[in-house]
């Protein structure tokens, strides 16, 4: 069995076992005299279970001890139920007492939180891996990071990146893509329509529900904002051709930077890639039709919303892919011109 497996079971029955005794321990609250009940009760719910979860659970596998709180509220929830009043037993001192710990906890995980992002903004320009850094040390897991950091993303892109210039450094060469495939017109469409679709929508379920037609409404400005963030990010993480390196972009949804000696070669239509298997490819062209795929010798890694990927062939929509083709082109014969004396110096 992998560690990582491992670690999953071992969570897994931790998690049933304190089911069990929360279970156990409400069930037989009525059993137990009343003066010992209040005592032990909260004091197994709010430190014994808290604590083992911290010591089994959050230690071993490097979580924020800020997972221990909500145990501990759960503890005290339960022990309020099962007593019969939050002001039962020893509840209520408890509960005074664990609040400070809890005010410390948070405090001192909220600076760790800051020192992180601070950390990952020094190290380059690019929002979504100062969120994915961040995430990363609050959720330890990849797919989970990835998602929370692409939801930050989208609220950061659509309010704050309005004076903000696309992420491109000084050696590299940015190709858009924003227009491709008519998507930004498609963008300007929606941003019409959706207005006067949310006032309409709102109006016509209110009349049945008012309670259903603020949730839809709130759902469909949510949806707005997706949008936006995502076509402000399509504008501000361009496609760039650098010195040695591809990074491909599209939104807030993917992201690969790839070496230009690993590129096999760029394909302009689907018919030129039909030896790579489907399971090798990742299609990320505007409305599903790529005008170029990046067919790659080796698996290069891919970040995307769910986590991280290993395929042979990424497809993209770019506004000039003839440019972008001959661009990575360049670039790749610069890298052969720039290893070849150091090749023949070894050989020699």
């Amino acid at each position: 069995m992998s560690v990582a497996r491992s670690q999953r079971v071992s969570s897994i029955a931790f998690c049933a076992l304190c089911l069990a005794l929360y279970a156990y321990g409400v069930a037989s609250a009525p059993c137990i005299p009343s003066h010992i009940e209040g005592i032990a009760l909260p004091l197994d719910f709010m430190v014994g279970i808290p604590l083992c979860f911290y010591l089994l659970v959050v230690r071993p596998r490097r979580l924020t001890p800020l997972s221990v709180i909500p145990v501990i509220w759960i503890g005290y929830a339960l022990s309020a139920l099962a007593l019969g009043s939050p002001d039962a037993g020893i509840l209520p001192a408890l509960l005074s007492a664990l609040i400070p710990v809890e005010v410390a906890i948070a405090a001192r995980e909220c600076l760790k939180i800051v020192r992180t992002f601070k950390t990952a903004k020094a190290m380059g320009p690019d929002p979504m891996a100062w969120f994915k850094e961040t995430m990363l040390y609050l959720v330890r897991k990849d797919a989970a990071a990835s998602m929370t950091a692409a939801e930050l993303s989208v609220w950061y892109y659509a309010l704050l990146s309005w004076r903000k210039k696309p992420y491109v450094l000084p050696s590299e060469r940015a190709f858009s893509y924003h227009n491709a495939g008519g998507y930004m017109n498609m963008m300007l469409g929606l941003a019409l329509a959706l207005p006067v679709e949310i006032v309409a929508v709102h109006l016509l379920v209110s009349q049945w529900n008012v309670p259903a037609a603020i949730v839809v409404t709130a759902l469909s400005v949510y949806a707005a904002v997706w949008l936006v963030g995502d076509a402000r990010a399509r504008i501000l993480r361009p496609i760039v051709v650098g010195e040695g390196s591809v990074r491909l972009e599209c939104g807030i949804q993917m992201e690969a930077i790839i070496p230009v000696s690993n590129i096999e070669t760029v394909a302009l239509s689907d018919g030129e890639i039909g030896r790579i298997e489907e399971s090798d490819r990742l299609n990320y062209g505007t409305f599903y039709r790529p005008d170029a795929w990046l067919v790659m010798q080796s698996p290069v890694e891919v970040r995307t919303l769910l986590g991280t990927k290993h395929v042979r062939a990424i497809g993209v929509s770019v506004d000039d892919p003839k440019a972008f083709a001959a661009a990575i082109k360049e670039a790749a014969a610069s890298e052969s011109r720039l290893t070849l004396p150091s090749v023949k110096s070894t050989v020699g």
